[in-house]
């Protein structure tokens, strides 16, 4: 069978011999780089030991006990540091923070008599959703902590209660001091100030929300914003402490509450 010419125009390609350019170029004597080599140069930027390692110990090397006391050590020292920051920011004129029964007991007293003219008792009740997530994630003491940060953010809050619904227009906000500040139990925390009588008791549960959510909180090393739900409410001179404390608490499951 006879030869088929190839078309004019058209270069003829030629085998490219190993470890050489087309027709016969490149450095003599070089060899072909194969594709194993390509992964031992990969393997050899590969770290030898890749491991999750806890103050440089192998993970599967750490008992459970072990990994327990290293959390441990972790989450005192955090909370020792938010302790610490704490104090620094407490002033003297702060207000303590009573333990439950205690505020309960100091409730009673006050509601036992009137406030002064023109006020009126407003109960506002702080409940911070976020305290079970951390709980799970973080810890107890992570819980706690953040928990106390709210404390301290309360008792240096300084509520301007917005004028009474029938004030003049150009009636100015008034400033409102805390009376009373303490824990009613688990994540919840109540403060009882005295308002300008019919100021609104939803304006002021949401100026208590917005002056303890305005930035975030130190949770375990992390800075993250905390969910709450607070309610407020008037309460009556001569209303017991538990009575009023039970219908704000009332209002922070209702559509009322500012969360």
């Amino acid at each position: 069978m006879p030869d088929i010419p190839q078309p004019s125009g058209i270069t003829v390609v030629e085998t490219r011999p190993d470890g050489r350019g087309q027709n016969g170029g490149g450095a003599p004597g070089r060899q072909p780089k194969r594709v194993a080599e390509t992964y031992q140069e990969v393997d050899r930027v590969t770290p030898l030991d890749d491991r999750i390692t806890i103050l440089g110990i192998p993970m599967e090397q750490i008992s459970p006990s072990t990994r327990a006391a290293l959390a441990g050590l972790v989450a005192e020292n955090a909370t020792l540091r938010a302790q610490v920051r704490r104090l620094e920011a407490r002033t003297p004129a702060s207000l303590p923070i009573l333990e439950r029964d205690a505020f309960i007991a100091r409730l009673g007293e006050m509601l036992a008599g009137v406030p002064a003219l023109g006020s009126q008792w407003v109960l506002v009740l702080v409940h911070v959703q976020t305290y079970d997530d951390i709980r799970r994630s973080s810890g107890l003491l992570a819980a706690n902590s953040a928990l106390a940060d709210v404390g301290q953010r309360l008792r240096n809050f300084s509520l301007t209660a917005p004028p009474p619904e029938d004030a003049p227009m150009a009636a100015p906000a008034l400033d409102v001091p805390t009376a009373l500040l303490g824990s009613l139990g688990g994540p919840s925390m109540g403060l009882l100030v005295a308002t300008p009588s019919g100021a609104d008791t939803v304006a002021i549960a949401r100026a208590v929300r917005d002056g303890i959510a305005a930035t975030g909180y130190d949770v375990a090393g992390l800075s993250m914003s905390l969910a709450f739900k607070v309610a407020a409410a008037v309460v009556s001179a001569g209303e017991s402490a538990l009575l009023a404390v039970a219908r704000v608490d009332h209002l922070t499951r209702g559509p009322q509450a500012a969360g």
